[in-house]
């Protein structure tokens, strides 16, 4: 008998945790929209970093409002805090942005080039990595528009618990100067 009053208490919690909320998402979708992470390795330097600061803008500005935290590494070593808030300033970004001279996040996640976006999911696991969109197809060269929007698509497919059409693509931008060990 006592058995059965847990798994009853049990399947009483799941239902509540999973019930519609006022705002019209479920409570999984809630917690799932405030754990989702962007992480971003921009270099103030590289004129593909700098091209794409508006489409960063407004991907941080339609999904932090979902509760999608974003953060900037800069892997490079001769960056300092106050240019990093220069160029944030530059370009109105209101996420945080954060030194890696070591290139220790770079490495963690085995960024190679900037810009490079690494998804991650309420566990910390990365569900994307790579290109913000398809608009630079090789070094120097873009198309008048994006087609592909791989972030996009990653942060919302991972919000409603869909699977992912790609989990990795080849980001095309200026490389991280990292060196061999």
């Amino acid at each position: 008998m006592e058995m059965w009053r847990k798994i009853c208490l049990l399947l009483l919690a799941l239902n509540v945790f999973f019930i519609e909320n006022t705002a019209s998402k479920s409570v999984r979708e809630t917690f799932q929209a405030e754990t989702l992470k962007v992480i971003l390795f921009l270099d103030p330097e590289c004129p593909v970093t700098n091209a794409y600061m508006k489409e960063i803008k407004s991907i941080h500005a339609d999904y932090s409002g979902k509760g999608v935290i974003f953060e900037a590494y800069f892997p490079m070593e001769t960056i300092a805090d106050k240019d990093i808030k220069a160029f944030l300033k530059k370009y109105n970004a209101t996420f945080p942005g954060f030194t890696d001279p070591e290139m220790r996040k770079a490495k963690r996640y085995k960024a190679t080039v900037m810009p490079e976006v690494v998804l991650l999911d309420a566990n910390g696991i990365t569900v994307y990595q790579g290109a913000i969109d398809n608009w630079f197809y090789a070094l120097g060269k873009s198309r008048p528009k994006a087609t592909e929007l791989y972030l996009r698509n990653a942060i919302e497919a991972t919000l409603n618990g869909n699977p992912l059409m790609q989990t990795k693509t080849q980001a095309i931008g200026c490389l991280i100067n990292m060196k061999l060990e």
